[in-house]
């Protein structure tokens, strides 16, 4: 895999833009319904190329990384707050979070009040952490420690702050180039005993071929972080190439949008922004902050990471 650095930073933002894009209009939709909206007759079109709340937090990520060539966390919660637009379909777990913060209360503070005192586990850290998974790429302990605080903003639950690491490490790993041994990675860097019986799960999936049924039962297709992590991890390994990957992840219906973008930034991040159909991201919206401007930030991210 012979795949420049820059094309892999810029793959991995566009990829996940792309992958949440292509899931959006499916949302919420169960296995069999998706397959009639992307029907074969169809074929796998873009349908609006209208990105989700997933790639607008990846956006305030980036941003804010860039601006502050590192992690500053009043920082990311004011790009969250600037950009937010409600259309864009937001978690009321992450509304209620941001709500609070623009309201006064610190972003260290604000998340560890929803849900009984216990935070959010669901998957709304993760689906938008590929800026540090490509910016941190080479080192796992400080990767982990921005995916956590990154996280912490809207998600303060350990399951959820977890899953976002994961998913920012198997981004880092394709960075690499390291699709091989990803799984004994993964199983390496993460800590927690419901994501490590997870991992666990995928080599026994992808040894034994398994049908779709018994992925959204074994890994699942819903908004929790352990329940959709695992799953895009799993399309990325079980195929060869960007297409395929995401094609799988958005058919098993559930969280299509999120599994989708999570799905997508690993792959892009490990083929590169060349290996994206040219079609899909054609269709992918443009405008203040569509394509070019995420493009540009990948650009950008290479940039404070070389210089």
């Amino acid at each position: 895999m012979n795949v420049d650095l820059k094309s892999k930073f810029t793959g991995a933002l566009i990829g996940s833009a792309v992958g949440d894009a292509l899931g959006a209009p499916v949302e919420g939709y169960n296995m069999e319904r998706v397959s009639s909206v992307y029907s074969d007759g169809k074929g796998w079109e873009m349908i609006y190329g209208r990105y989700t709340d997933d790639t607008e937090t990846m956006i305030g990520v980036a941003e804010s990384l860039i601006e502050n060539k590192g992690f500053n966390g009043s920082d990311m919660a004011l790009k969250f707050i600037r950009n937010y637009d409600a259309r864009r379909g937001y978690g009321p777990g992450s509304k209620e979070a941001l709500r609070r913060i623009s309201e006064g209360e610190s972003w260290e503070e604000a998340s560890k009040k929803l849900f009984g005192g216990k935070g959010s586990y669901g998957n709304g850290a993760a689906m938008r952490i590929a800026p540090v998974g490509i910016l941190y790429y080479d080192n796992a302990d400080v990767l982990r420690e921005i995916a956590y605080k990154s996280s912490h903003i809207t998600h303060s639950h350990e399951l959820g702050k977890e899953g976002a690491a994961l998913q920012a490490f198997s981004i880092a790993l394709a960075v690499r180039g390291q699709k091989e041994g990803m799984l004994l990675g993964l199983k390496e860097f993460v800590k927690n005993e419901v994501y490590k019986e997870k991992i666990r799960k995928i080599e026994m999936l992808l040894d034994k071929e398994a049908n779709k049924k018994e992925i959204i039962s074994e890994l699942g297709n819903g908004e929790v972080a352990f329940n959709s992590v695992p799953t895009a991890i799993y399309s990325f390994l079980r195929f060869d190439n960007f297409k395929d990957c995401v094609v799988y992840a958005v058919s098993l219906g559930g969280d299509t949008d999120t599994i989708g973008a999570m799905a997508g930034a690993i792959s892009g991040a490990y083929y590169g922004e060349g290996a994206i159909p040219e079609e899909w991201v054609e269709k992918l919206e443009e405008g203040e902050k569509g394509k070019s401007y995420i493009r540009w930030l990948g650009e950008e991210l290479y940039r404070v990471k070389f210089g």
